[in-house]
Parts: structure tokens; C-alpha cells; sequence
């Protein structure tokens, strides 16, 4: 059986890790396209994708019958118009996070795989790796009860992309092209995670606070309207309350820690300790079990081995889907809404924007 031909969308920083996972999953890389050539000619040598044509149109990609999944790694802007074009052009798309700009580009991207019934999945997904696969079999087992409280905290000491990391790519922090700051960045890789491990509770109500204040030394007239701190408190259907504190600049050790507390027992992941299951076997007889094991695999090796699969037609799950990315897009709306109006926001509030 020949390999799968893939081609990759957008050449910058984050498309590297595509380009290994291409490799890592036995995919057949036919073509790079970049609105700016130099950039795609210097990923195809890195990776010594010798077969591959380059591309500044993605159109003129899309039009080759042979490449049966796409990559959307461009910003995010554009994440819909090409992801939409993709699956009409008959294609398996890998897009990256966050998915879109507004739920009415979530939505269309929902109507063009139903209309096409190809597959869309998106990068915002953390469920294979690290801690995450253990967490979800203690939830399956029935270890934590009913889910009551969920906490994500992640800093970072100096994490602004476009200026402290990923210099150069101002578009980080431009509303208009990334639709917000930290949040968008790197707080819906957390979203995803669990709101899956919770099993995507519908969210009531949302109360959130964003912050921006910290020099930036940017160039003239590049535009910096995005937050660099937020703190999301999100109340859900069935009463499990999840808060949620994202920061890429702080004046603090860097911190990555996700609690869930429930009924019967709690567990706490994080990158200083051990993964800790908590629970009380007895009355007041408590009991913490640690271990070290993680899940090595990469999450991204394994979405494009099944995307793969999805482009032979066999019906396998691919990773976060077009509806749960919906979902996410309309936590982070909720988000940005309460914090433009100080006060906590409904979901009915949402609806009649």
C-alpha cells in the first residue's frame, strides 16, 4: 500500500512539529505551500521532503487530486476560509488551534463536513499524552464520583509570542488575525482537556477577568490589543464549576497544574510533582497514590496515523471534532464577553449576540 500523501498549509514556527509527525506516521509529504516561498523551501530541506512541490496558492494545492490530507497551520484567520475550501476539495483536514475566530465560522466549518462527510480535526487536543490517558480511566472506573470542581492553572515567566518567543510573528498579538492572547494561545489546550475529561458539560454562565500591561518594546504601528493574563470562572449544566487561570508573563515561578475534585476522590496533574490520586478508602483514613508513569506517545503522531485512516474510509475517531471545537470557541466567547463587560455573562446572553 503506498503511503498517504499529505501537503502542509502555512510554514511557520509550529508547522516543524507537523513535519515530524508527518514522518513519525508514515505519510507521503507532497507539497508545502506559504504565501512566502522561502519559508516552505527551507521546511522542505530541513525535513528533506525531496518529492515535494511548492506552493504560494493554496488553491493550486488543493486542486491535486493526489494529496488526500491537508494541514492548516497558518494564523488563524484563515483557518476557516481554508479548511472549508479543503474538505470541498474532497480532503482529510488536520487544522490548528484555536479552530476559528467566531462560532459562525465553527458553524460552517460543521456544514461543509457534513455536506462533503469529510473529516476536520483540530490540534487543541492533549487526550493521548502525559498524565491525561490515566486521569480519564480514573474517571471511567468511577474513582472520583461525581465531578463537583475542576481547576487549571498555567503560567508562564516570560511566554508572549511575537515577542518573548516566536519573535517576529506580531500576529500573536493582533485581535483581528489571532482573536485574542493567551487564551487562544495556549488556555484552549486545556479547555479541550477537560471539558473532555468531564465529558463536555454544557457551559451556563461565565465570569472572567483579562489583564495587559507589561512593556512590549514592539516596533511602530504593529497593533497589541490581546490579553497576556485571564481568569475564567465557567459554571455548567450539571453544577461542576471550572476555573480556569492562563498567563504567557508573570512575575512567578512558571506553573502548570490541573485539579479535579469529585465526590470520592480528587486527582492533581502537574509538571513539579508526580500525578497524585487522593481519596478516603475508610473514614478518616485517607489515602494519596502517586506515580510517575506517563503516556509517551505523541498526539499528534497518532491523529495523522488515524486521519490516515479516515482517508482509506474506515470510520475511526481522529481527535477533537468540528462540534467540540464549537464548544471551545464558545467558552472562549463567553470569556471575552464577561470581560468586556465586568460582570458574569449567560449563555442566553451569547445566543442573541
Amino acid at each position: 500500500m503506498s503511503a498517504t500523501k499529505v501537503g502542509l498549509i502555512g510554514c511557520g514556527d509550529i508547522s516543524g512539529g507537523h513535519c515530524r509527525s508527518y514522518q513519525a506516521a508514515g505519510l507521503d509529504v507532497a507539497a508545502l505551500c506559504d504565501l512566502d516561498r522561502a519559508r516552505a523551501e527551507r521546511r522542505k530541506k530541513e525535513f528533506s521532503f525531496n518529492n515535494a512541490d511548492i506552493y504560494t496558492d493554496y488553491k493550486e494545492l488543493l486542486a491535486r487530486n493526489d494529496i488526500k490530507i491537508v494541514t492548516v497551520a497558518t494564523p488563524v484567520a484563515m483557518h476557516a476560509p481554508i479548511t472549508i475550501a479543503a474538505l470541498r476539495a474532497g480532503k482529510q483536514v488536520a487544522c490548528e488551534k484555536p479552530s476559528t475566530l467566531s462560532r459562525a465560522e465553527n458553524k460552517a466549518i460543521i456544514a461543509a463536513e457534513e455536506e462533503t462527510g469529510n473529516r476536520v480535526m483540530f490540534f487543541s487536543s492533549r487526550m493521548r499524552g502525559g498524565y491525561t490517558p490515566l486521569c480519564r480511566q480514573y474517571i471511567a472506573d468511577g474513582k472520583l464520583g461525581d465531578l463537583y470542581r475542576v481547576d487549571v492553572r498555567y503560567w508562564r515567566r516570560r511566554g508572549r509570542p511575537g515577542l518573548d518567543c516566536v519573535v517576529g510573528a506580531h500576529w500573536f498579538l493582533n485581535k483581528k488575525l489571532a482573536g485574542g492572547g493567551v487564551v487562544m494561545d495556549m488556555g484552549q489546550y486545556f479547555m479541550d482537556q477537560v471539558l473532555h475529561l468531564a465529558g463536555w458539560p454544557v457551559i451556563t454562565s461565565v465570569a472572567a477577568w483579562t489583564h495587559r500591561g507589561f512593556p512590549s518594546d514592539l516596533p511602530t504601528g504593529v497593533p497589541f490589543d490581546v490579553e497576556e493574563h485571564c481568569t475564567i470562572f465557567a459554571r455548567t449544566e450539571p453544577g461542576c464549576l471550572f476555573t480556569f487561570d492562563f498567563a504567557w508573563i508573570a512575575n512567578h515561578t512558571p506553573q502548570r497544574c490541573v485539579t479535579l475534585l469529585g465526590s470520592r476522590g480528587g486527582i492533581r496533574m502537574s509538571d513539579d510533582a508526580p500525578f497524585t490520586f487522593f481519596e478516603e478508602p475508610h473514614k478518616w483514613h485517607w489515602m494519596n497514590t502517586t506515580t510517575e508513569w506517563q503516556n509517551k506517545t505523541k498526539e499528534q503522531d497518532v491523529m495523522y496515523g488515524l486521519l490516515a485512516a479516515a482517508a482509506r474510509g474506515e470510520d475511526v475517531c481522529v481527535g477533537t471534532t468540528a462540534r467540540e471545537a464549537l464548544a471551545i470557541t464558545e467558552l472562549t466567547d463567553m470569556t471575552f464577553l464577561s470581560a468586556e463587560r465586568g460582570r458574569e455573562v449567560s449563555r442566553k446572553e451569547l445566543d442573541t449576540l
